[in-house]
């Protein structure tokens, strides 16, 4: 280390480092006309509890209807399987639906023309700090 790092160093112990150190540890001073004793500061108020959410009840399934005993549990009442059917669709005639005119991007009315003509003389022109 040189003698040049070496007094670089001293210097912003000294001058840098100690004076930003003694201003951290002195109180700030009060501006005139403030209150020396202040009332406390009242708590702030407790937050209310929300109300926890209720789990949501499933529904319960209905009681099995009760067989008597006689009958046996092997064999249980089958429901009928009826094949699907299978349908195309009807051929319906296409008629042509009348095309909209599209909206044009820029009427050709008389004040639509005059706006257009002063907002491309707005646009066109240089700013004035050019």
């Amino acid at each position: 280390m040189s003698l040049g790092d070496l007094l670089g160093l001293l210097f912003l112990l000294f001058f840098v480092i100690l004076p930003a150190l003694q201003g951290l540890r002195r109180a700030p001073p009060t501006p005139p006309g403030f209150p020396e004793d202040l009332p406390p500061l009242e708590p702030p108020p407790k937050p209310r509890a929300r109300p926890k959410p209720r789990p949501k009840t499933l529904p319960t399934p209905p009681p099995e209807p009760r067989r008597p005993e006689g009958e046996s549990l092997e064999r249980l009442p089958s429901l009928e399987k009826t094949p699907l059917e299978v349908r195309f669709r009807e051929e319906v005639e296409e008629t042509p639906t009348p095309k909209r005119r599209a909206k044009r991007l820029v009427s050709t009315d008389p004040e639509s023309l005059l706006k257009g003509v002063i907002w491309h003389e707005i646009l066109k022109k240089k700013p004035r700090g050019w």
